[in-house]
């Protein structure tokens, strides 16, 4: 259980220590908007981020502090931009969310590439591109062969060598 909570130069709180001492196992901490109430719970939440701050438990020894702030609904619950109304919860969740949507957008862009090459290897209409230049030059290259075949038939009289 948290006894004491001692703040000091930390966001709206000035250079003279703030302290909140007799805390019992039910406090509430309520005021206006920026006097401070989000710094004394990340204070709680990470004492480590603030070191010129102090929170006294009792017997001196730390408890897992679990801290419901803009911070813990920052990193643990998140809306889905693909799926409207639906929010993910927990921080690895929203870790997976985001990796979905970075994935999603390099997809599109891979769909846009294979388009262009599909594009390239078959022509605008479907019967053209590479694929067309590639019968085209099969067909000569026969038609080539066969041609120098029948002259060399020719000149030599139609024997085979």
């Amino acid at each position: 259980m948290i006894e004491s909570i001692r703040i000091v130069g930390v966001a709206s709180y000035g250079q003279e220590v703030q302290a909140l001492d007799g805390l019992t196992k039910f406090n509430f901490i309520y005021g206006a908007n920026g006097c401070g109430k989000t710094t004394i719970s990340r204070v709680i939440d990470n004492p480590t981020r603030y070191p010129s701050c102090h929170v006294g438990w009792k017997s001196g020894v730390p408890l897992q502090a679990m801290v419901y702030n803009r911070d813990f609904v920052a990193r643990n619950f998140g809306p889905s931009a693909e799926l409207k109304g639906i929010f993910t919860l927990g921080e690895k969740n929203v870790e997976n969310v985001a990796k979905i949507a970075a994935l999603k957008q390099e997809s599109g862009s891979c769909s846009g590439r294979i388009s262009s090459l599909r594009e390239t290897l078959e022509g605008l209409d479907g019967l053209g591109g590479k694929r067309k230049e590639l019968a085209d030059l099969e067909a000569w290259f026969q038609e080539t062969c066969w041609a120098q075949k029948k002259r060399f038939f020719a000149e030599s009289g139609g024997r085979a060598s």
